[in-house]
């Protein structure tokens, strides 16, 4: 199995933030305080993840992925967008791929502004 996908993270988007485990780290980080972390109005600070994968463990974290959260892994000019209920992929550098991406983050409830999917 090849670990040759490079992706991102947060803990708090997990029904089970032990998924992370079977993961390579590469680097971890804490955001600020007062960010959303649920739909129940609680605020906290994000736990995000790089980490280092394979497409078959990037598959098997889908069942994990809440709604209204998502996770995404990038290779070259490649990007898979993983959210709970479908994964999408993107050309780094054609935007006009992201569009579907995108519309469903917000639909989701995602604000446009956390659907940036950086990659390094």
């Amino acid at each position: 199995m090849e670990k040759d996908w490079k992706g991102s993270i947060v803990a708090e988007g997990l029904s089970d933030p032990t998924a992370i485990n079977k993961f390579d780290i590469y680097k971890a980080g804490i955001s600020e305080d007062n960010l959303p972390i649920d739909y129940e109005g609680n605020i906290g600070r994000w736990h995000w993840y790089d980490v280092k994968c394979s497409k078959e463990e990037i598959n098997a974290l889908q069942p994990y992925i809440l709604r209204g959260w998502y996770a995404h892994f990038w290779k070259n000019d490649k990007i898979i967008v993983v959210y709970n209920d479908k994964q999408f992929k993107l050309d780094k550098n054609d935007k006009t791929t992201w569009k579907e991406a995108v519309k469903h983050g917000k639909a989701q409830g995602i604000p446009e502004n956390e659907l940036g999917f950086p990659t390094d």
